[in-house]
This record gives structure tokens, sequence and C-alpha cells, in this order.
């Protein structure tokens, strides 16, 4: 998620602003006690410009006046978990999916970021704006994000198609959806990813709003729709840009490209309980002529 500042409070700070060794805090937080978690903490970020917060969930408060640290807590999920909600017990945790497969399908848009800077409407409005317009895209921060939030999903949302239940979220400042086959919750399996605005990898947000394919930037929320809620009749999703002021309505739909076919047969499925469907091939079309591919299981 996104820091926060309080006056002259600030929640987010650098590791390397905090500790000074596997043992040892810097000076403006030597109010803390070393705890069983700092030496690990140290071990795995000691040195880095990652950004953390020691509030309440690191930090053991119950002595006010000399807190226990516990841990490191980085801001940006970077992953998704899954908890079962009787007792809170873990179920499973996606671990370093999003950073890798992210990488690998889209490396020019890796932990990179696009935001209101280089929108038009509340951008530099100077001699620099011509200049951000045809060179601010995507591919020129790379990496940019690595410490402050890397690949942080903002929402999530489940739902029902081809007789399976998905899970989709998408990275906040690159743009990356993830679709996961959560059927049997306790091994879910990444369908595929899809980048939001395949656009931005050679274009800034303001070039690509002009010539109609800019797709959704800083994608903060989705909708999945079930058929029976779906303008078209078919589950689908809509993802909506913060930054692109844009909404994208993508649908589930009909039969696969033949290399990623099996023996199943793709059906339309009618019945009342999704789960009661055989386990088709599908398609996923984002309504710019882009079709992108994933296997039910």
């Amino acid at each position: 998620g996104d820091d926060k500042e309080y006056g002259d409070f600030k929640e987010k700070q650098k590791f390397k602003d905090i500790i000074s060794s596997a043992t040892a805090f810097k000076s403006e937080n030597a109010e803390f006690v070393p705890g069983a978690g700092m030496a690990d903490a140290f071990a795995n970020f000691g040195g880095t410009k990652m950004s953390i917060t020691i509030g309440s969930t690191a930090v053991d408060y119950s002595t006010p006046t000399a807190p226990i640290f516990k841990a490191a807590v980085g801001f940006g999920g970077r992953g998704l978990t899954i908890y079962k909600a009787s007792d809170m017990s873990l179920v499973w945790d996606s671990g370093s999916d999003f950073e890798r497969e992210q990488c690998k399908a889209y490396p020019w848009a890796h932990s990179g970021i696009q935001d209101e800077e280089f929108a038009p409407m509340t951008g530099p409005q100077n001699d620099l704006y011509a200049s951000l317009v045809e060179s601010s895209d995507l591919a020129k921060t790379i990496a940019e994000m690595n410490n402050p939030d890397g690949a942080n999903p903002e929402a999530v949302v489940i739902g029902y198609a081809c007789g399976r239940m998905l899970m989709v979220t998408a990275t906040e400042k690159s743009g990356t959806a993830f679709v996961y086959d959560v059927s049997d919750p306790t091994t879910p399996k990444l369908l595929f990813v899809h980048h939001l605005s395949p656009a931005s990898q050679s274009k800034s947000p303001g070039a690509a709003y002009a010539d109609s394919t800019l797709g959704d930037i800083d994608p903060e929320s989705q909708i999945f729709l079930q058929a029976s809620h779906s303008p078209t009749g078919k589950a689908g999703l809509l993802f909506a840009g913060a930054w692109s002021g844009t909404i994208s309505f993508y649908e589930f739909e009909g039969q696969w490209p033949s290399h990623m076919r099996n023996a199943v047969a793709c059906v339309q499925c009618t019945k009342q309980n999704p789960l009661d469907c055989p386990q088709p091939h599908s398609k996923l079309n984002d309504g710019f002529g882009f079709t992108f591919g994933f296997l039910c299981r």
C-alpha cells in the first residue's frame, strides 16, 4: 500500500537509515530494543534503501519505553496470500510469482512507474511538456520501484468463468494483470499475465491517449462480472486506470488457438453452478483487437 505522512511524522523510512548493524539501531531510533528477528532483517536488507515501516506490525510495544523490534515490514505486498477464514492459517502464498513472471513477460515494465507527472491534465505545463509527451514511456523507468513498492498489487477479485474459479489482480505502478485458477485454493495455478497498457513500452500516456492505444495506467481496481451481470452475456473483467482515467472491459469466450488445446473440448457452458461445467479452453479478448489465451485445467 501507500505510505502515509502526518505533519512531521513520515511512516516510510529507508532500512539503511534505521539499523546500523545486526544488533544496533541508528541514533534516531535508539529507543528500540533488538529482537530475535533483527539479525535476519539486517542480513536480508542491511544497507539497502528498501522502504519499510517500523509501526505496530513490526514492533512489540508491550513495554512502551522499550519497544522490541520484531521484523522489517516492507511497503508493497509484492504478491498474494490466501488464508483460511476460520482460523487465519496460511493456505497459500504467491511467493516470487509477481516479480519473476512480470519480469519474464514484460521486462520493459518491470517495477517501472507512470503517474500524474506524465499526464497532460496535471503534469508540467511548460517547455518540458512537449518532451514529456514524446519520451516519458514506462520503459524508461525500469526497476525504479524496486525499493519502494515493487510488483505491488492493489485489488483482488474472484469470479467464475469456464467452470473454474478465477482470481485476478494487477500491479499498480507497472500495470500487469495476473490471472490465477483458484478452483483448488490450496494449489492456485497462474494461467497468464497481461500488460494493461502495451503502448507504454514506447509511448508516453499523452501520446498513447491521443492515438487511442493507451489502455489502463495505475490499475487501482477491478470488477469481475459474472455472465449474468455482463453486458455481453459472458463473464468478464473491468479494469480502471487511476492515472489514465480509463476503463477497459475484457471478456472470457470460446475457442483457443490450436497449439494451446488438449483433448478437452471447448464448450459454452450454461449450467447454473459453474463447477458443474466441463473444463474448457478460453481466451481473453480486450476489445481492442488483442486476444490473450489461457488454459482452464
